[in-house]
């Protein structure tokens, strides 16, 4: 077993891991009330980011003020309340290179969150109030840490709304169930992807609210893992403009999870397969072309959805880089990035 799938194999382990933990100690998610009108704020890097994005959004769901922002730019762009909400800090490793600086912009008054999954870091040591990770050791890319820092934003905002039920920790197995399935059907995955994957044309991914969260981190990892230059776009913004970029042979994958926004995203897929573009649906993990049956299996939170959309695109990168003969590893970064 390469070393990169047998770290996305353990993820269905870490994130049962992560209920059970949450289960035992549910007080870990009882921060204590922001100030009326306060907005959350969420920050956060790279996969970190990603998973703020959706959080934040899980957030604004329920109506909850709230905005995502990266740290660097909030660093440099933006001035943090003295005191009211809180701001959740999302970092594997809490100790890249925009924590120092952070804690030199944050005023004294507010109320810090970290959810990390290094309890001994600066950004832990920092913060008023510390969520765990619970993912374990993890030496490459973000995988383990980015779905068990969506299972805690979730919990998260299902606590803070009011609307938490006792089911969540449940939830989360359950879809570690789905998660194990997934993987377990890696070969046929990676040669669809291998099949579809054309080197003479971009590689585009798209989604719509938190899928375009979960297009971008598939970007990432495309352009981090398999050194592929990979776009991404929200479908929103793609329509907006963007499409007049559309060739024939285009390669996109489209993220359509059950929700809100499926039908839009439908429409579109079966518009650019028009345009003679190439498209691939992803829908809770499960692959389809446009002129298949949509994914029908069993219904869950669309903000769980995440968690499975971006396991075939793990097992996608990798198999590519595969195939290319890339040594495993980063050429211009580490695995915790310490430049601003």
């Amino acid at each position: 077993m390469i070393p990169l799938f047998k770290e996305l194999a353990e993820q269905p382990q870490a994130l049962r891991e992560l209920a059970n933990h949450y289960r035992r100690e549910p007080g870990l998610l009882d921060l204590p009330t922001a100030q009326v009108g306060c907005p959350w704020v969420f920050t956060g890097m790279g996969a970190s980011y990603h998973a703020a994005w959706i959080g934040a959004l899980a957030f604004g769901s329920f109506g909850l003020p709230v905005q995502a922002i990266e740290t660097v730019d909030l660093i440099h762009y933006s001035r943090l309340p003295e005191v009211g909400g809180w701001i959740v800090y999302v970092s594997q490793s809490g100790s890249s290179g925009e924590v120092n600086p952070f804690f030199q912009h944050l005023p004294a008054g507010n109320k810090l969150a970290a959810l990390t999954n290094t309890l001994d870091s600066d950004l832990a040591k920092q913060a008023r109030w510390v969520l765990p990770m619970c993912a374990g050791e993890e030496t490459l890319i973000a995988s383990k840490t980015f779905v068990n820092s969506l299972g805690v934003l979730w919990m998260l905002a299902r606590k803070v709304a009011g609307v938490w039920n006792n089911q969540e920790t449940g939830q989360l197995e359950q879809v570690a169930d789905h998660a194990e399935q997934i993987l377990a059907a890696s070969a046929a995955i990676r040669e669809r992807f291998l099949a579809f994957y054309d080197p003479a044309s971009p590689l585009l991914f798209l989604g719509h609210g938190p899928h375009a969260a979960t297009a971008r981190q598939a970007a990432m990892g495309m352009s981090e893992w398999a050194k592929i230059p990979a776009l991404y776009a929200g479908m929103g913004a793609f329509r907006h403009g963007f499409i007049e970029s559309v060739r024939p042979g285009l390669r996109v994958v489209m993220i359509s999870p059950p929700g809100k926004t499926r039908a839009s995203a439908l429409t579109l897929a079966r518009e650019l397969s028009d345009y003679g573009a190439r498209v691939l649906l992803i829908e809770n993990g499960q692959l389809h072309d446009v002129d298949e049956e949509p994914f029908e299996g069993p219904l869950m939170d669309e903000f769980l959805s995440p968690l499975l959309d971006i396991l075939p695109i793990q097992i996608a990168m990798d198999g590519l880089a595969v195939a290319a003969g890339i040594e495993p590893g980063f050429r211009f970064i580490s695995k915790v990035v310490r430049q601003l």
